[in-house]
Formats: C-alpha cells, structure tokens, sequence
C-alpha cells in the first residue's frame, strides 16, 4: 500500500473523531486517497452524536458501535486505536480483533502504551513471535488542540515499519495539526509535554484571570488580555528567542515583571512545573508495565 493508494481506514474509539474530521477534509490535494473511513464508538449515543458531526461526508463514512470493531478492522488498510489504555484490554480480547489487525498499519494513540506492548497486545496467545508475523505500527500522541487542527503530535515507529507506512502515519496526524517524528525512547517524555503541558498552562492562565477579576476586571475582558499576550509571546520562542532570553528582555530593572518573576521563584513553580511532567511521564512509562 503506497501514500497514494485508494485506503480504507478504521478508527477504533470516539477519542479519534478529530482525527476523522481531520482526514475526510484533508488541508491539501496531496496524500493519502481515502476510500471509506470507518469509526467505532462505545455508545448508541455516541454514535449518533458522531453520525450527526461527520453527516455531511455521506457515503464515505460509517459510524458503529464497539461490538462491531472486528469487521470495522477487517476492512480496512489503516487502524487508528484510538482507546484509553485502561480498555485496552476489553478491546483486545473481543474475539477475533487481534487477528484481524495483522496484516494492517496500525497507528495507535494509546496514552502510555509503547510500541513493544502494542505488538504483544496484537500476538498475544497464538504462538507467533514479531519475526514471524511483523507488526506496521505507529505511536502517536495528538493533543486536544486536534479539534481546531492546531495538534503537534510526536509519533515513533517501530524498526520495522515501511517508509511507505511512515509516510501515511505523517500525513494522517498532519490533517490536524504538525507531525513530529520522534524516536520512541523520548516519547514518554515528548508525549506528556503535548498532552500534558497545554493543561499546566491553562491552570496559570486561570491564577493570572482570578488576579484580574480580583481586581475588578471582568473574566472574559481579562481573558481576552491573557490568552492574545500569551500566543504572541510564545510565538516568539521558535522564531529564535529562547524562553529565558526573552523573560530577561521583559524584565526590566525595577519594573513589574521582574517583581512577579522573583515572587513565581520564592513559591517555587518552575520547580513545581518541572516536577509535574516528570511524574507524568513516570505514569506514562508504567502503563506498559500494567
């Protein structure tokens, strides 16, 4: 199966709907040519929820529930598992699901669940080993940033992985944002940092709102302030300007900035921040162990 081959895909779990919408409007004419697209959810509420969204895609889409996920997979060429990893388990143990991913490219967004675990999951208990029957798979790690097509997702793939398969995983993720290629030994930290890092911010943003409301400001005014300086001021780290460098550039002599920056030191929140992602990424690595 090449980049340009005609390809059916599956999407295992409504956690993969913005992908979904993602690929059936892709953000250019190039790529992958998807033929039928089928995605799995665990309700009949559900269902009907991502029907309505996906609805005007028409014949190209079918939605069914998580009892029908071995005939959604055996149709199709590519498989997003797009499940929490707490039910993978379930997942996996419905009968026939696992055979009738060999064979497919399997790109898996499971928070925690590494390359090494996914293969296992797949040849568990029929006697195979991964020489004998290879596994094409990809982890990813899109962020919720995925709805509005502004996701980085680092993805790994493992050794054996066709340049072929790299390519379709790269231009499926970049349908909701930039793919980033990483390799698998820094995805656990790589992976919490997109997918952890957007809610620390949020949670600073709303101490940096409080302060304003505090002080009279109305929240959605303060907010507008907030969340408009913060993208530019981000913005500006790839351009060049390294973080540190630019916080000593805001931070004049005897102006606020600083005073707020040295108040930040003394309640220890980089610490705190930097703390925060490495316990993260420590649950992150013991999922696979789990």
């Amino acid at each position: 199966m090449g980049i340009d081959a005609p390809t059916r895909i599956a999407i295992i779990g409504t956690l993969g709907t913005a992908i979904a919408a993602g690929i059936l409007q892709p953000t250019n004419n190039t790529g992958l040519s998807v033929e039928h697209l089928t995605v799995t959810v665990g309700t009949e509420p559900s269902k009907g929820r991502v029907e309505n969204a996906l609805s005007h895609h028409g014949a190209l889409v079918t939605v069914l529930t998580k009892d029908e996920n071995v005939r959604a997979v055996k149709k199709a060429d590519v498989v997003v598992l797009a499940i929490k990893p707490m039910k993978r388990g379930d997942v996996f143990a419905a009968l026939g699901f696992k055979e009738a991913l060999r064979g497919k490219l399997v790109l898996s967004i499971m928070t925690g669940v590494s390359i090494s675990e996914l293969h296992h999951l797949i040849l568990e208990g029929d006697g195979v080993s991964q020489q004998e029957t290879p596994i094409q798979a990809i982890r990813a790690m899109p962020n919720m940033a995925a709805k509005i097509r502004e996701a980085l997702t680092p993805y790994t793939s493992s050794p054996q992985t066709t340049k072929e398969n790299i390519e379709i995983a790269s231009w499926v993720f970049s349908q909701v944002g930039v793919a980033y290629q990483i390799p698998e030994t820094s995805f656990d930290i790589c992976g919490v940092l997109v997918g952890c890092a957007g809610s620390l911010l949020l949670l600073a943003i709303d101490g940096l709102l409080d302060a304003a409301v505090a002080e009279g400001v109305k929240r959605q005014e303060a907010e507008d302030l907030v969340v408009h300086s913060a993208i530019g001021m981000i913005k500006l780290v790839p351009s060049g300007d390294h973080s540190s460098v630019l916080r000593e550039k805001i931070a004049s002599p005897g102006g606020c900035s600083i005073r707020a920056l040295l108040e930040l030191e003394r309640l220890e929140v980089r610490s705190a921040f930097t703390t925060a992602i490495l316990a993260v990424a420590a649950k992150s690595k013991s999922i696979s162990s789990s």
